[in-house]
């Protein structure tokens, strides 16, 4: 199997995963997918699979963790193709959305 392949296998089954609520497992595929990503040399598909780990994090209750994958995510988004991308708007969006939360939380 090529690594895109194995990339691509890695962070579907790693949102399946968490689709099912196991976000330990999710967690354990995507980070691998994400290793597998930057080895490969590819930006665009680091951003993707670091913005489905915020939200693995973001929804097993680690917003911090989120805030900071989705922050990674979008430099990998902006360093692979500009900030005009449907990855990249999709990326700041959840960014956004999650500190809006933790903002109304704080008061």
């Amino acid at each position: 199997m090529s690594p895109l392949r194995a990339l691509g296998v890695l962070n579907r089954e790693g949102m399946k995963s968490f689709n099912s609520g196991r976000n330990d497992d999710a967690l354990f595929q995507l980070i691998q997918a994400e290793r597998l990503a930057r080895t490969i040399g590819s930006p665009l598909h680091e951003a993707k699979v670091r913005n489905n780990i915020g939200l693995v994090y973001q929804g097993a209750g680690s917003p911090m963790e989120a805030l900071t994958s989705f922050r990674l995510a979008a430099e990998q988004a902006v360093r692979g193709a500009g900030e005009d991308t449907q990855l990249h708007k999709v990326i700041v969006r959840n960014l956004v959305n999650l500190e809006t939360t933790l903002r109304a939380e704080a008061v």
